[in-house]
């Protein structure tokens, strides 16, 4: 079977199984927990997660047209906090080229942006926060490093539920999921669904 007809299948099976209202949306949360959204975009699931649960939610997104939006969308809710940086396994500032929710530093086409980056550590600490309940993470590609960094750092640890969408067409791509659903396993997480190169997600209990 090959990458795109997998993909082709398994969103298929995501969208007849509504995972968007469901599996994205259902997890043990309240007014008092912590979500983490990387890669917020227009802050949809932000929305959706706010409406469902009132838990603290706090959003990375590095392109300041999706970041304004997002000030202006939450502007009443004190409880959204928001960063307009990217994500990364060193602090730095590189280059983002625009692709609308594909927005990636891997697939190099189109209008290019230099951004801030920091790493999720650097992120935690400007914050203020030693644990989170739930991170979201989609972030075209570059979630391949920053799992890998963060199994190797032990900052995984620091997260109860890790929902995430890899991609395809990134070196090694198959492989290097395989590794790190691996080292989530070795760090005590269970896979709570799995719909490969789509979305899934991962719980410690």
């Amino acid at each position: 079977m090959s990458d795109l007809t997998l993909n082709t299948q398994e969103i298929g099976r995501w969208f007849r199984d509504s995972g968007d209202y469901t599996h994205n949306l259902n997890y043990d949360l309240n007014e008092d927990s912590v979500v983490m959204d990387l890669g917020g975009y227009t802050g949809v699931w932000a929305q959706q997660i706010i409406d469902k649960y009132n838990p603290n939610t706090y959003i990375l997104e590095p392109i300041e047209e999706f970041y304004s939006g997002m000030v202006d969308k939450f502007k009443g809710n004190d409880k959204v906090r928001l960063m307009k940086v990217g994500i990364s396994v060193e602090n730095k500032t590189d280059k983002l080229f625009m692709g609308g929710d594909g927005t990636s530093s891997n697939i190099k086409d189109g209008k290019s942006v230099n951004v801030e980056f920091n790493t999720i550590d650097t992120v935690l600490e400007k914050w203020g926060l030693n644990s989170v309940d739930l991170i979201q993470i989609n972030i075209e590609g570059d979630e391949y490093p920053l799992l890998e960094d963060m199994l190797k750092t032990d900052s995984i640890n620091k997260f109860k539920n890790i929902q995430i969408q890899f991609h395809l067409g990134i070196d090694n791509d198959i492989k290097r999921r395989d590794i790190i659903r691996d080292g989530l396993k070795n760090n005590g997480f269970k896979i709570k669904f799995d719909y490969p190169f789509v979305w899934e997600s991962w719980t410690k209990e």
